[in-house]
């Protein structure tokens, strides 16, 4: 029996699957939700399991894992409700990354060169403003060419550790990938990230604990795998997307789309949309944007918009109305206190539930004939939702192409359809479909689409591996392991060499066996002299992602 849970921004969403049905459908036994509580998340933990492990006896003795999926930290990232966090950067000569990063960095001397040698010590004595200043929390340090030599990376965050940084996030550790800028934003959301997701963590297991739940507990990654909870707090900006991941592995367990498809999952807070071709949904090739930051967190080529069933209403001076991005509360119609979203649909007439009457008066609190001033607030989230779609669909279309049946075919993306899952789904995509004249689907078991994807998610692991035989040594950044090559070194030797490393991790974090993929891979010639001195290999290898099986949903109403 598998346990999956998705806190939400709005609510948090539990499914009980049973996986031992002799198919490959499961099927779902019992399913609940429950208004997230932010204030303590362990409450709507412990509601969430009250509510669906009574559904099936002895379940909690049954369960052989748990998967938990969230949008808190995506949220907070979202709503900018994270304080900045100190960067620290070994760039070497010929390089200023100001702008390119989410905070003014601190330059440290000392430079790695681009074969990965140390060309230049980190001089100390240039740095005694910081060694001298007592540093508290969580930071995060990034070197230009450490993923081929990380010995710079290790000497600052021993010095920041000894100013008194609790906890120092490494670039190189957290991505094998040469880009530096995008490796620099990982090292730094993961810093900024990390003590609400640490404490996240332990509200995790004090409610399973409570609750007599022993199964392993995984956490949802971004690209759509799973990580044991012990190794995603020492990755944790693989969380920023965990909760959207769960909302497309939902879609492809419930029903994966036949045509390009465009999926939008609508929640209190934020509406998370991913494209979908031949039944799969699309890869981001260069990493997730995190509030327009690239980084190396690989992940489904999906955004993030501040727009929910529960986004606020403002009217502005000209008489136009912005949606979101924050969230003060449920809708007016339900009992909250401001105008929301999901009051104006009511009013509109795309959805029904809770109280009209008071949707319809928080509705012209905001001034204006009621039913004009929702029909104004839908256009307004349906215009920045579409604008958000046009943005995407223009970055794939610029992507790079990489395959001569890329250049027959062209890599442009055309929608056939719009999907619909999360619980402010009916209402909002029936209108934008309106809008973007496309069909829409709501697949049964839509409501807890997120739940649901994070109960069938895969484990997964990645790694990279580069080799100099020039300088006969590879290096596999994620681990600091630097050795010298094997006789005969070639392709099918490294590959060997990093799938031997993931399955050492597999069994350290004891997942089960499954098939590995190259995800990456370049190769080149080193000239010195007009002569070949050797080759360059740089790969990189994962634990395949994906879902254990496909779900058969149900209606509910909660």
């Amino acid at each position: 029996m598998l346990l999956g849970i998705d806190v939400g921004g709005t609510f948090t969403d539990a499914v009980l699957l049973d996986n031992k049905a002799g198919g490959a459908v499961a099927q779902v036994l019992a399913q609940a939700k429950v208004p997230t509580t932010h204030e303590d998340v362990l409450q709507c933990l412990l509601a969430a399991l009250d509510a669906v492990l009574p559904q099936v006896e002895a379940a909690a003795s049954k369960l052989e894992r748990v998967v938990i999926s969230s949008t808190i930290v995506t949220n907070a990232l979202t709503e900018h409700k994270l304080d900045p966090v100190f960067l620290a950067v070994i760039t070497g000569p010929g390089m200023n990354i100001k702008g390119h990063v989410p905070v003014t960095p601190y330059y440290l001397s000392g430079y790695v060169d681009h074969r990965g040698k140390v060309t230049a010590q980190i001089d100390w004595t240039k740095h005694r403003d910081l060694l001298n200043k007592k540093g508290s929390g969580v930071c995060a340090v990034s070197g230009k060419f450490a993923v081929r030599d990380p010995q710079l990376e290790f000497q600052a965050e021993h010095e920041l550790t000894k100013c008194g940084y609790k906890k120092v996030f490494l670039g190189s550790e957290l991505s094998g990938e040469l880009n530096f800028v995008r490796r620099t934003n990982s090292a730094y959301f993961a810093a900024q990230v990390y003590t609400l997701f640490e404490k996240f963590s332990q509200r995790i297991t004090r409610a399973l604990t409570e609750r007599g739940i022993n199964a392993p507990v995984h956490i949802l990654k971004a690209d759509g795998g799973t990580l044991p909870l012990e190794a995603a707090i020492q990755q944790p900006v693989e969380a920023v997307f965990t909760g959207p991941a769960a909302s497309v592995l939902g879609i492809e367990a419930l029903a994966a789309p036949t045509v390009n498809s465009i999926s939008l999952d609508v929640g209190g807070t934020t509406t998370d949309i991913a494209f979908w071709e031949q039944g799969l949904p699309l890869m981001a090739k260069r990493g997730a944007v995190i509030n327009g930051y690239p980084t190396a967190v690989r992940s489904f080529h999906m955004r993030s918009i501040g727009i929910g069933g529960d986004s606020r209403i403002h009217k502005l001076p000209d008489g136009s109305y912005q949606v979101g991005p924050e969230r003060e509360g449920p809708a007016a119609a339900v009992g909250g206190s401001v105008a929301t979203l999901s009051d104006a649909l009511i009013v509109a007439g795309y959805v029904s539930f809770g109280d009209a009457a008071r949707a319809q008066a928080a509705i012209a609190a905001l001034g204006g004939e009621p039913s004009a001033a929702a029909r104004k607030i839908i256009a307004s989230a349906c215009a920045a939702i579409q604008a958000t779609i046009s943005e995407m669909l223009e970055e794939w279309a610029k992507q790079p192409v990489y395959t001569v049946d890329d250049v027959i075919k062209g890599t442009e993306f055309v929608p056939a359809q719009l999907i619909g899952v999360g619980g402010g789904a009916p209402g909002l995509i029936k209108a934008l479909g309106e809008v973007m004249h496309l069909p829409v689907d709501i697949p049964l078991g839509a409501m807890v689409a997120n739940a649901v994807g994070a109960a069938v998610a895969r484990p997964t692991l990645s790694a990279g591996l580069r080799a100099d035989t020039t300088d006969n040594y590879y290096i596999i950044p994620e681990s600091g392991r630097r050795e010298r090559l094997p006789r005969h070194f070639n392709k099918a030797v490294a590959e060997e060499l990093l799938t031997s490393w993931l399955r050492e991790q597999t069994a350290a974090w004891q997942l089960p066996d499954q098939e590995t993929e190259l995800i990456s891979y370049e190769h080149f010639n080193t000239v010195h002299g007009y002569y070949d001195t050797g080759d360059i290999y740089s790969l990189r290898m994962q634990l395949k992602p994906g879902i254990l099986h496909k779900v058969e949903g149900k209606e509910v109403d909660f």
